[in-house]
């Protein structure tokens, strides 16, 4: 044993031993105060901060959100599975839908659309007059005339019911917009799932689509997950008591672990951060990791005690050998996830500072009050026996034993198995960096990737996009004010946006465009023509134009021209709606394009378009696209600094940049892995992947640092570097295997849950922590063995310097 020469019984661990008692104190007062907010904690969603907030878009979006309407948009399809809409039963339901939508919580009053609203509203010429009539407001026809005539007026105006009326008349739309900031995502999907259940029958089948519902399902699945969550705890103490259990203080990481996870979770509490019920993997996963550190200074002080004989002079020993490369550990895993709060997106900015927070609290519970803690306890018995095993019998020799002795032994074995495993780590690096450039951006497929594609949720998303557009973008023109011949209303501006309206559909991205020129201007100047068709256009003057524009004004209800023009009744912000079927990376990036490109050919070359800007792009495409443009910027910015922070560490740590660059390699050879498995499944990086992933790049490289600090150790102490491979393996990477089956026991339940999300995440960690183990405890030995570096050469003492292996000529 290394340590047994008493050369490590000074130091740190001696200081923090001899003032064990103040020291405690000031923690537990510490860990008191951070309980005390960490009780304050809140699970929220909160939709503004998945987005990057410098971003063009996401401040569009945000200028204009309570004018043009914001992204947390509810929509309900009512559809009969016989016969059509035009019936007083059905009509009363949409009315009534239509109420108890607009009776929702957080819901915006103004934004309330469908058959039976106010807002919908179309125009009807009457001698001396154009009046503008709501299609069915207050009153819902009840005779067979009646109901006859609305459906020749919604047939007389399809075009501009069409969002609210399906085509075969079979199919009904309301719509709500929410008030983001006052929303309470689990009362308004109760809200919703009462609706449903209050007017649903035989005939009539709901289906729901928007924001608000995919984060309503998420408060709908919490008790499954939190159940998940605790089914994973256990499952944790469970291995953990199999792995430590033959003493008695095995819990101790328990208690340092939870104290640490009360350390970030205060910190949350005190900042005033929500967790998103989806995110809630996260805090497990850093938990997990806290609990791992503790495990490797329980394993090494166990050892140590064995070897010295002396509780006290084990809890110094053990503090003074592991401190420095738990430090080291610890600031990888910090590096992993901090660096991801420089995108600019509040919520990964908040999850970047609680969990290095989080992970700092293993500094000081794990490397400072768990030897202190230990120091006070008595003397950990060892039990003689197992429960498995039978009095008076030597325990039996089983195949895992005989295998686990073989892997030990591998990495000291010169030969083709060694040989193909140092090759087998070349290539998966090679894959691994490819992937990476392939790497996927955004969503890929319709509908959420946070549910599985058979869930309600996406059922429902499927089946609404056969009849209307689900996702929306804006184009916004700043313009001079009326009576300017650039204004918004001016006709050679629209006729810009016809043109723009004409490039786009003929493209085939964008489903729909609605402007004030088409839903407005056009259909009241052809009235005001006596309904000729040829009128069915823009206006020849800048005088009519605005006669029509104040006769819309007119006519509609409080509110309505702001869905138009921002700042009515000037008409300096206008607003044109793009439809898209979903907001997925590609078809986002098309549209983007198709607008830079017919900006650039129809507006900056057009003279009479000069004082014209147009903006884009706004609305939840818009947001979608935003952190699109971060995404892939931020994970390559997250890579570059994690690695360097690693070499950095590790080659001040071990005195070696050959040292800092082998854990540079270890780290891309395990953690790229994460790239050949997210092309595998098709997975994007995301607002919800990018924690996970930034997690699972410092989750695994502490197997290593631990393993290579014991070979050093071990060599410091007189060891050969087979002897020390050997030694180290067979103690600190039993420790190291002991962490690994109890996150992968922790992590494993996480695959069963609801969420796809969930699904996917959990086995893309228990992959990377399996290339990890594979990286620490085999490939790195293996290269030491082979290589043998000064950094670990230089501490051999001379009668044991010796020639590399024979075999180290054949990779060379």
């Amino acid at each position: 044993m290394a340590a047994a020469d008493g050369h490590h019984t000074g130091g740190i661990g001696r200081f923090i031993i001899t003032y064990r008692a103040p020291i405690g104190i000031l923690l537990i007062a510490v860990t008191a105060f951070m309980a005390y907010w960490a009780a304050h904690a809140q699970v929220g969603t909160q939709f503004n901060n998945f987005f990057p907030v410098n971003h063009p878009d996401t401040k569009l979006y945000r200028k204009f959100q309570y004018q043009y309407g914001g992204a947390q948009t509810l929509v309900i399809l009512m559809r009969l599975k016989h016969g059509d809409i035009f019936n007083a039963k059905m009509l009363h339901k949409i009315q009534d839908v239509t109420f108890d939508a607009n009776a929702l919580p957080g819901v915006n009053h103004n934004e309330i659309f469908s058959l039976a609203s106010l807002r919908n509203v179309y125009a009807e010429a009457e001698p001396g007059a154009i009046i503008s009539k709501c299609f069915m407001y207050p009153w819902v026809p009840e005779t067979p005339e009646g109901i006859a005539r609305l459906k020749s007026i919604v047939e007389s105006h399809r075009e501009s019911i069409t969002p609210f009326v399906n085509y075969d008349n079979r199919g009904a739309v309301v719509t709500a917009s929410f008030v983001e900031d006052k929303l309470d995502y689990k009362a308004l999907f109760d809200g919703i799932q009462n609706i449903i259940h209050k007017y649903q029958d035989d005939n009539t089948e709901f289906y729901v689509a928007g924001l608000p519902v995919i984060a309503g399902w998420g408060y709908h699945y919490l008790p499954r997950i939190m159940l998940i969550f605790v089914v994973s705890i256990a499952l944790m103490l469970i291995i953990l008591y199999l792995s430590l259990g033959q003493r008695s203080s095995w819990w101790a990481p328990i208690l340092t672990g939870s104290f640490s996870a009360i350390w970030g979770l205060g910190f949350i509490g005190l900042m005033g951060y929500n967790f998103d019920p989806v995110m809630l993997v996260i805090p497990f996963i850093l938990t997990a990791r806290d609990l791992s550190h503790g495990i490797q200074w329980q394993g090494r002080y166990y050892n140590e005690l064995d070897a010295l004989d002396d509780k006290t002079l084990a809890c110094i020993t053990t503090t003074n050998v592991m401190l420095p490369p738990g430090l080291l550990s610890i600031l990888a895993d910090i590096a992993g996830i901090i660096f991801i709060s420089l995108g600019g997106i509040p919520v990964l900015k908040e999850i970047g500072f609680g969990g290095a927070v989080w992970l700092a609290g293993s500094v000081t519970m794990v490397f400072v009050f768990q030897p202190i803690f230990m120091s006070y306890l008595p003397r950990p018995r060892v039990r003689e026996r197992r429960w498995w095993q039978r009095q008076g019998r030597r325990p039996r020799r089983t195949p895992i034993h005989a295998f686990a002795q073989w892997l030990v032994k591998v990495p000291v074995t010169p030969g083709a198995f060694r040989t193909a495993l140092l090759v087998g780590g070349a290539l998966f690096i090679v894959w691994g960096i490819s992937s990476g450039q392939r790497a996927r951006i955004g969503y890929q497929q319709p509908g959420t990737p946070l549910y599985k594609p058979g869930s309600k949720v996406n059922q429902d998303m499927d089946v609404i996009s056969h009849y209307l557009p689900t996702d929306e973008g804006w184009v916004v023109l700043k313009t001079p004010d009326f009576p300017s011949p650039q204004s918004s209303i001016a006709p050679n501006v629209m006729r810009m946006v016809n043109d723009m309206q004409d490039y786009l559909l003929n493209r085939g991205d964008v489903l729909a465009v609605v402007s004030f020129a088409g839903v407005g201007i056009a259909p009241i100047n052809q009235m005001f023509h006596n309904g000729h068709p040829k009128y069915r256009n823009v206006p020849s003057s800048i005088k009519l134009a605005g006669a029509l524009w104040y006769m819309f004004l007119g006519g509609t209800a409080p509110g309505e021209i702001e869905r138009f023009f921002a700042y009515s009744p000037k008409m300096t912000s206008s607003c044109i709606r793009l439809m898209l079927k979903d907001h997925t990376y590609d078809r986002l990036n098309r549209v983007r394009q198709e607008l830079r490109d017919f900006v650039a050919t129809h507006v900056r070359t057009n003279p009479e378009l000069s004082h014209v800007q147009v903006e884009f792009l706004g609305g939840d495409s818009g947001l979608y696209l935003a952190a699109n443009d971060v995404l892939y910027r931020l994970d390559l910015i997250n890579i570059t600094f994690v690695l360097l922070v690693i070499y950095l560490c590790c080659t001040f740590s071990f005195r070696s940049p050959v040292a800092g660059a082998l854990f540079i390699v270890s780290a891309v050879m395990a953690n790229f892995g994460a790239f050949i498995y997210m092309n595998a499944r098709g997975i994007g990086l995301t607002i919800d992947t990018i924690p996970v992933i930034s997690l699972g790049i410092g989750l695994g490289i502490d197997y290593g640092i631990y393993v290579v600090a014991r070979i050093q150790d071990e060599v410091i102490g007189g060891a050969t570097i087979e002897e020390a491979v050997t030694t180290a393996l067979s103690t600190t990477g039993a420790a190291v295997f002991s962490t690994f089956a109890v996150m992968v026991g922790g992590i494993l339940p996480w695959a069963f849950s609801p969420l796809l999300f969930h699904n996917e995440m959990s086995v893309l960690l228990i992959f990377l922590m399996g290339t990890n183990m594979i990286a620490g405890c085999l490939i790195l030995p293996s290269f030491i063995a082979w290589y043998r570096p000064h950094f670990i050469s230089r501490f051999l003492h001379p009668r044991e310097a010796k020639p590399a292996p024979a075999d180290r000529a054949v990779i060379s």
